[in-house]
């Protein structure tokens, strides 16, 4: 038997990202619906940041499963955390995210990935949506031929939703 040589097709990260954040209170439903992500409220804050700076993770503890006798240690997984920090430019009069920002308030950030930047918010969009606590910004040092920077970290204060699918 021979077996065709398949490649999946991808997409390009460059231009296939959307990141948009409003304060917590902004959101009439929760989980939102396409009428609260499209409302004037909700900041595009995509082309704010820095090359480095959208940074979500997430990690998972080990859970080991020792046995009596059994020669191997079995794990499982365990707890999730995810974490979030921006990077973004300030010292403009068109700053986004640094007044919409407060340390201490609750701003959600939804990312809708590998879908062209340009394409209108639609019913069905994937989205990542982060409900997050504000922490304190820090002014990153400068650099010769540099740009003004802060770094910012944020921290879950609900269940990320991954690939939450927009109604109507």
């Amino acid at each position: 038997m021979t077996r065709d040589l398949l490649i999946p097709d991808n997409v390009e990260s460059d231009g296939t990202l959307l990141l948009l954040a409003a304060p917590r209170a902004a959101f009439a439903t929760w989980p939102p619906k396409l009428a609260d992500v499209t409302s004037a409220a909700v900041k595009d804050i995509t082309y704010s940041l820095t090359v480095d700076g959208w940074n979500p993770s997430k990690t998972t503890e080990d859970v080991d499963d020792a046995r009596l006798t059994l020669r191997e240690v079995l794990s499982d997984f365990g707890r999730t955390t995810h974490a979030v920090s921006l990077k973004y430019f300030y010292g403009s009069e068109e700053d986004v995210v640094d007044p919409l920002f407060v340390e201490g308030d609750l701003i959600v950030i939804l990312a809708r990935y590998a879908v062209p930047y340009e394409q209108d918010t639609a019913a069905g969009d994937l989205f990542d949506i982060f409900t997050l606590k504000v922490g304190p910004k820090v002014k990153d040092i400068p650099t010769a031929n540099g740009k003004w920077t802060k770094t910012l970290p944020l921290k879950p204060r609900t269940k990320v939703l991954e690939d939450y699918a927009l109604t109507a």
